[in-house]
């Protein structure tokens, strides 16, 4: 099956509308401030969407059928939803936690009614439940391989929020992505061609994970690896407001783009430390530690695309960089904003228990992107592929 990727462009502005009539009802709930922060459209393997919901204690799902078939969750952390309860208005001073579904069946409505106005079909919403594992509303894995989730990060009042997840039945989703963009048949993909290229990712980022192991000798884990497609503008959105050390690249060729390689700046010490013991106090050592690093990630990360594909990328001198990490991505959206409205965003996450979190962003420019998935072989064996 064929898919114009453009078309993303469509689904992600009806997300986006929902999400905003979404955050106004809550807000209309809660007399609270809300606003949306993010939303974006992300294609990820389905054993790997389990870690975007993992991490919430409260979690509300429906199930929607009709133009559009799937679940949705509305999850929380413990202290944000303790927040919006306490702000219903009519709750009392001991609201019941069951009115969370209530709120998940109003945002739910706000979210899907744009969707069944785009199909001209109707969406029916099933009646909420609290449900204790969110991932159990993940697909099932025997409908395909890699799916597509729409998220929403909703910001409810100071320093609390809400994210809203739909996720649609991949089947279904992929026809109705494919009758979008039936017309657009030069930039169209494969979805076979688009895994292969994101499992050739997700094995790049395996290198540089052994690469840092063998490096530092602290154990790590790729926590996770997918796509996203999301506005420029929200680009930022992809870290929090801490600060991170790390190296900016510029690569080339087939494809050109930027790749970021952060690591936050608490965690720098235990990273420069395990490379060069006793002297990561050193800012100058430290600073050359961290951009050995990042050269060593690049090559590991961009010559495993170049060489599945048969060619050669580039990649320019590391920038140094220690600043907030929104500052960085920042940085790199207004460059790729001069071409384009929307961003595909590789996103790793690499873990060691000592500890330390290394963020991986890959921005490849959108027409080179789309014609080099196209230019693929979607049964590529990527244990196969050469890397540094």
């Amino acid at each position: 099956m064929r898919v114009d990727l453009a078309s993303l462009g469509t689904f992600n502005r009806i997300g986006t509308a929902g999400a905003k009539t979404a955050a106004d009802a809550l807000a209309t709930l809660t007399g609270a401030e809300t606003f949306v922060e993010t939303t974006k459209v992300n294609f990820a393997p389905i054993d790997s969407i389990d870690t975007l919901v993992a991490d919430f204690e409260t979690a509300v799902a429906v199930e929607y059928e009709g133009g559009l078939e799937g679940h949705a969750l509305l999850v929380f952390d413990g202290e944000s939803a303790d927040f919006v309860l306490s702000e219903l208005a009519g709750a009392g001073p001991d609201p019941d936690p069951a009115y969370l579904n209530e709120v998940g069946n109003i945002l739910t409505s706000s979210f899907v009614d744009g969707w069944a106005e785009q199909l001209a079909e109707t969406i029916d919403i099933s009646t909420p439940t609290t449900i204790e594992d969110p991932t159990q509303r993940v697909p099932d894995a025997d409908l395909a391989a890699f799916s597509f989730v729409f998220e929403s990060q909703i910001e409810v009042g100071a320093g609390h929020e809400c994210r809203f997840y739909l996720l649609p039945d991949p089947t279904s989703f992929l026809e109705m992505l494919q009758e979008a963009g039936a017309d657009a048949s030069d930039s169209a993909v494969s979805v076979q061609e688009l895994s292969t290229f994101i499992r050739l990712t997700a094995a790049g980022a395996e290198t540089v994970a052994e690469n840092l192991e063998a490096m530092t000798g602290l154990a790590t884990d790729v926590a996770v690896t997918h796509l996203d497609f999301v506005p420029i503008k929200d680009v930022s959105g992809a870290v929090d407001e801490s600060e991170y050390v790390g190296t900016v690249f510029e690569f080339s060729g087939v494809m050109d783009g930027f790749l970021a390689v952060l690591f936050e700046a608490e965690h720098a010490k235990t990273v420069t430390e395990a490379l060069v013991p006793g002297d990561a106090s050193d800012e100058a050592i430290q600073r050359s530690a961290i951009e050995e690093i990042g050269n060593i990630t690049a090559s590991g990360f961009i010559d495993g695309w170049a060489n599945a594909l048969g060619t050669t990328i580039d990649h320019s001198v590391p920038d140094f960089v220690d600043d907030l990490g929104q500052a960085v991505l920042e940085s790199i959206a207004a460059q790729l904003g001069r071409n384009q409205e929307f961003a595909y965003v590789f996103d790793v996450a690499i873990t060691a228990e000592d500890p330390f979190t290394c963020r991986l962003f890959a921005f490849p420019d959108a027409d080179g992107f789309q014609s080099v998935v196209s230019a693929l072989d979607e049964d590529l064996d990527v244990s196969t592929v050469e890397r540094v």
